[in-house]
C-alpha cells in the first residue's frame, strides 16, 4: 500500500503537535506567565498569546492531524499473513523529526512572518523528502503511543526477506497480520 498524499501530510502535520505545543507556549504573554499558577477555579484566567490565531490554529490543525492518525492506524485492516522467523528493535529516524525542534528553540516566533515563513518552507521540504524516501510511516511520535520499529527476517508467501516493521508490541518470532506500507509492515502485534 501505497501511502496517498493527504493522508500522509496529515500523518506528517500530526508528528509535529509537541513542535506546535512548544511554540504555542513560547506565544504566551510575559503577564500571563507573571500572573503564576491557579490556586483555586475562580481565580483562574486563560493564558493569552500574543499572536492566538496562529498559535492556536498550529496546536489545533496539528492535534487534529495526530489524532486522525491514531485513528486511522488503529482501523487499518491487518490482512497479511507475514511470518516474523527474527526481528531486532532499530531506532526510528529522529534526526529528520528532531531539526525543526531545535528551531524552534533558535528563535522561531510568530512575530517573524519571514521566520514562520522560513520554518513552513523547511516542513515542506522535510515532508517531500520523507514521502517520497518512503519513510513517512516512520514516525518517531508514534513510539509515544506504544508503537516500536524493528529490523526482521520475514517470511511472505514462501520467500525470506529483510524488511522494517512497526509493531504495537514486542515482535517475537511468530505469525503475525500486518499491512503494507511503502514497504514496511505495521502489525498490532496480534498473532494469527
Amino acid at each position: 500500500m501505497q501511502f496517498r498524499l493527504i493522508p500522509a501530510l496529515l500523518l506528517f502535520l500530526g508528528s509535529y503537535f509537541p513542535l506546535a505545543l512548544i511554540l504555542a507556549l513560547q506565544d504566551v504573554t510575559e503577564e500571563s506567565w507573571q500572573a503564576g499558577l491557579c490556586v483555586s477555579i475562580k481565580s483562574c484566567v486563560l493564558p493569552e498569546f500574543s499572536h492566538p490565531a496562529l498559535s492556536l490554529l498550529a496546536v489545533l490543525i496539528s492535534g487534529a492531524c495526530l489524532m486522525s492518525t491514531l485513528i486511522v492506524i488503529e482501523t487499518l485492516r491487518y490482512k497479511y499473513p507475514v511470518d516474523v522467523i527474527e526481528a531486532k528493535p532499530i531506532p526510528s529516524e529522529l534526526i529528520s523529526y528532531s531539526f525543526p525542534y531545535i528551531i524552534s528553540f533558535m528563535g522561531v516566533d510568530y512575530a517573524s512572518i519571514g521566520k514562520v515563513a522560513g520554518l513552513t518552507t523547511f516542513l515542506i521540504w522535510l515532508f517531500l523528502i520523507t514521502y517520497r524516501a518512503g519513510q513517512i510511516i516512520m514516525n518517531p511520535i508514534l513510539l509515544i503511543f506504544g508503537w516500536s520499529l524493528y529490523e526482521a527476517k520475514v517470511k511472505i508467501n514462501g520467500h525470506d526477506r529483510i524488511t522494517r516493521v512497526l509493531s504495537k508490541t514486542h515482535l517475537a518470532p511468530g505469525r503475525y497480520r500486518c499491512q503494507e506500507v511503502q514497504g514496511s509492515y505495521l502489525t498490532k502485534g496480534e498473532l494469527d
